[in-house]
């Protein structure tokens, strides 16, 4: 899985360099970037997302104001989506709240195997 977090994270890179032309680049450059850091600590060390206060609130905390800032612009999605603006900003946070919630997840599901892992050979 740590591929996928890979890929995952070379995509909102990309997402993040993609917005130099961007009147509001400084924003969304930050909005992906911070997403990317999230895949970023699920290659690196997934188990910080159990053992680390700031990623075990500060990823579900990322997911929430990801998830309001869809809900916000999600009203500009209809036919002709592709044009407008904040169509794209919507799916753009709905992106980083995606990717975001699979780094908690899978991390913490691979965590919580490694710990019963642990558990199973100190009762061996």
């Amino acid at each position: 899985m740590r591929l996928v977090h890979a890929a995952l994270l070379a995509m909102l890179i990309l997402f993040a360099a993609l917005q130099y032309n961007d009147p509001d680049w400084y924003y969304w450059g930050l909005v992906y970037l911070l997403a990317a850091a999230w895949s970023l600590l699920a290659v690196l060390q997934p188990e910080r997302f159990v053992t680390w206060t700031v990623a075990r609130i500060g990823a579900p905390i990322s997911i929430a104001l990801f998830l309001v800032g869809f809900a916000f612009l999600a009203a500009y999605l209809g036919p002709g989506w592709i044009h407008i603006e904040e169509a794209r900003e919507a799916l753009g946070y709905l992106i980083c709240a995606a990717t975001t919630a699979f780094s908690l997840w899978e991390s913490r599901l691979r965590a919580g195997k490694s710990l019963a892992r642990t558990a199973g050979q100190t009762h061996s």
